[in-house]
């Protein structure tokens, strides 16, 4: 069994339980575990991996979040809004403590977190591309 699919496996135990949400997780982690290589680069490369690891830390959060929420009826805007904050105040910290703190590159740093984007980019053009039937 290679990799990805004990990923997918990983995911699924852990409440990823929508096929296409899954994938893109899956993704997102194989993007992150490759970034590892780029601390080979220097302090570009580190900077470029934390916002990749930042950026996956939020994706799966949220991903994760909205597959519950699709289910819950009372409660959900509370659990969003908390979800939401918390986050956001996490990734403000981190950014605040790399950029100011350690100094680290900017560009680097949003270069990995838009790794996300291409993620769900690539995904979705897959998706269109990958459509046989025309729709009226």
């Amino acid at each position: 069994m290679t990799m990805y699919p004990k990923i997918e496996k990983w995911l699924y135990h852990r409440g990823f339980q929508v096929p296409e949400v899954r994938r893109l997780a899956a993704n997102q982690i194989c993007i992150t575990m490759i970034s590892i290589l780029t601390m080979f680069f220097g302090a570009a490369g580190v900077d470029f991996f934390l916002g990749v690891f930042l950026g996956s830390i939020n994706f799966l959060a949220l991903a994760k979040v909205i597959q519950e929420l699709v289910y819950l009826q009372k409660g959900a805007v509370g659990i969003n809004l908390l979800s939401f904050y918390g986050r956001l105040i996490f990734t403000a910290i981190f950014f605040y403590v790399l950029i100011v703190i350690k100094e680290a590159s900017v560009i680097a740093l949003l270069l990995g977190v838009s790794t996300v984007l291409v993620n769900i980019l690539l995904w979705g053009l897959v998706h269109c591309l990958g459509k046989t039937s025309k729709e009226a």
